[in-house]
């Protein structure tokens, strides 16, 4: 296996464990919704990374997702997600866990929706990378 492969599938493992977290939480009326959205926010950025590692891309170790999208850009690759929902996410890594300020509009629905159409994105690109 390649270092590259390797960190694509390290980057999935630590992905769906953001996932489960994010799920267990939004299950619990009790969450608060900048900690289940956060970690939402890590497993879709995770997601993003595992792709670029499979394909040997070299990226920023960041948590903010535009610079993310733009890098995607930069590189030919397409997320699968729309650049305003990535925006109003982007936020829960940082500054409003630990500020706890008031937070963009994103719903647990939007989060389930792009959490599972980058899961499966960057499955598929794992595997074809192996």
């Amino acid at each position: 296996m390649t270092p590259q492969l390797d960190e694509a599938e390290q980057l999935l493992g630590a992905a769906e464990r953001d996932v489960v977290a994010f799920q267990i939480l939004a299950a619990n009326a009790a969450a608060p919704p900048e900690i289940v959205l956060f970690h939402a926010q890590q497993a879709v950025e995770k997601f993003i990374k595992a792709v670029f590692a499979a394909q040997g891309l070299v990226y920023r170790r960041t948590h903010d997702l535009l610079l993310l999208w733009q890098t995607a850009n930069e590189q030919g690759v397409a997320i699968p997600a729309e650049f305003d929902l990535l925006a109003r996410l982007g936020p829960y890594a940082v500054e409003f866990r630990y500020l706890g300020a008031a937070v963009p509009d994103v719903s647990i629905i939007e989060a389930e929706a792009l959490i599972a159409k980058l899961r499966s994105w960057a499955a598929s690109h794992v595997v074809k990378a192996q």
